[in-house]
């Protein structure tokens, strides 16, 4: 099946700016054992005059996330005409989404488990209790059960995206047979009860920019000239910082714009990078705050200095370390188990 490199780079860039918003966990009120503010930290964060605006809106790439999703969706279940069954589905997911997610779990219900004990609190202000836990494992901690975020935090967004999973498979039939037409009234429609003010949930945001990102795949898939896509991203990323922010254009115009470039993206070399990158995605997600307790822990037993944080050094050898740490998670467990579940319980 075909591989969409822009598509790569551009969930490898998306997963930087997630964890550039999340660099502030190193300072307080996030971390208990710093007492440098992070609103007053934050102004010598490395390169803060050039990316000040990732330290502090960094978290839209998370919906930028849902977009990409519904994009490769669309490619991998809406342009194939075999019949895919609720369980191949499920277990799909499962197979590539749980077994990270339950290590770092464990990982973090640990740590903070340590820190409550060393320091009478919990190292990040989430809710660490046994409901938690227990919404937690069963990936369901933001299905509106939550008293807020929990554990390894950010987890949240893959447990709404479960449930727009489930909503797309349940619609899978329709979307084969009416693809674009279906997909742009059923946008139409999310919108609309979005304007009414009648469910105000996370839910409704992701399936709106899930959905948006399926209808890039089939525009992208038309016999049209990429240049044309160019320009038309262009203007609706333009369009979508008039007034108030627009992140229902600006995520699936980002996503267009990236693959427009997809026809220059050539040579073996630059698309196993690209490939690479795109791997790390999910580990760097999901490892970066475990790594974060980690670090902070560490320097709290050696008595290393809080405010070295701001170092440049200590920046990229936080970025660079993790980005390593992703990669061993990814070749050495991701990738293993997610062939053992796949073949156990689907025999590929």
């Amino acid at each position: 099946m075909k591989r969409y490199f822009s598509v790569e780079i551009l969930r490898f860039l998306t997963s930087l700016s997630v964890l550039l918003y999340h660099y502030r966990h190193f300072f307080g009120p996030f971390n208990i054992l710093s007492d440098n503010d992070y609103e007053i930290a934050r102004l010598k964060l490395p390169f803060y005059n050039f990316i000040d605006w990732l330290y502090s809106y960094g978290f839209y790439g998370v919906h930028v996330f849902y977009t990409i999703s519904g994009f490769v969706f669309a490619h991998v279940y809406l342009s194939s005409k075999k019949n895919t069954s609720f369980k191949e589905f499920s277990i799909n997911r499962v197979a590539r989404l749980y077994p990270l997610h339950f290590a770092t779990l464990l990982f973090v219900a640990l740590s903070q488990f340590l820190y409550f004990t060393n320091f009478g609190d919990f190292q990040f202000k989430y809710i660490n209790d046994f409901y938690h836990f227990f919404l937690q494992l069963f990936f369901i901690s933001s299905w509106g059960f939550e008293s807020g975020h929990s554990f390894n935090a950010p987890i949240w967004s893959v447990s709404v995206e479960i449930g727009i999973y489930i909503l797309f498979f349940c619609l899978i039939k329709i979307l084969k047979k009416y693809q674009l037409k279906f997909l742009i009234l059923l946008s139409l429609i999310l919108i609309l009860i979005d304007k009414s003010n009648i469910f105000n949930t996370l839910f409704l945001e992701c399936a709106r920019l899930f959905f948006s990102g399926s209808i890039i795949y089939f525009l992208v898939n038309y016999n049209t000239k990429k240049m044309i896509f160019m320009i038309l991203s262009l203007l609706l990323l333009g369009f979508s910082f008039t007034g108030n922010f627009k992140t229902f254009l600006f995520c699936p115009s980002l996503l267009l714009f990236f693959l427009s470039f997809e026809d220059f993206i050539k040579g073996e070399n630059v698309k196993n990078s690209f490939g690479f990158l795109g791997n790390l995605t999910y580990g760097l997600y999901l490892l970066h705050v475990p790594y974060q307790l980690s670090i902070i822990y560490l320097f709290d037993i050696l008595s290393i200095k809080i405010n070295l944080f701001n170092n440049t050094i200590f920046f990229f050898a936080y970025f660079l370390s993790l980005g390593f740490i992703a990669s061993i998670v990814f070749s050495l467990y991701e990738k293993p188990l997610n062939k053992i579940i796949r073949k156990r319980l689907l025999n590929v």
